[in-house]
């Protein structure tokens, strides 16, 4: 029910996209003194839209896939140290900060909704 409310269902794709990208960011801040590496990124409005694109597929026993690819691309256009490699680890523990409260964010609005059905749930039994 709560479930697979459309609601429940975009804040766990969010949750989804918002680890690939968390992933992507502490894998590029690993590389930072790796001769040539070069910044990855991941978008999360493409891995989202990815995720309900995916929701949208069917499987032939009927039920839904909600698999998803994220594209991971090379970012372009940075300075690059004298070795090569691009990591900004200012820039990427900022993004990595921004995903957590984002997630943290999510999670909290998910146990909110959790607790509201469960209070209901819970009133509709003593009545």
């Amino acid at each position: 029910m709560i479930f697979n409310s459309l609601d429940f269902k975009a804040m766990e794709a969010s949750l989804n996209a918002l680890n690939t990208k968390q992933q992507v960011i502490t894998q590029n801040l690993a590389n930072i003194d790796t001769p040539g590496y070069k910044t990855q990124e991941v978008s999360f409005e493409d891995a989202l839209n990815n995720q309900i694109e995916g929701s949208k597929r069917r499987k032939s026993d009927g039920t839904v896939d909600y698999s998803f690819e994220t594209t991971i691309k090379d970012t372009e256009n940075t300075y690059f140290n004298t070795d090569g490699n691009n990591v900004d680890a200012d820039k990427e523990s900022l993004e990595l900060y921004s995903t957590y409260l984002q997630s943290a964010y999510i999670i909290q609005k998910m146990n909110t909704t959790i607790g509201t059905y469960r209070y209901v749930m819970t009133q509709a039994n003593f009545k």
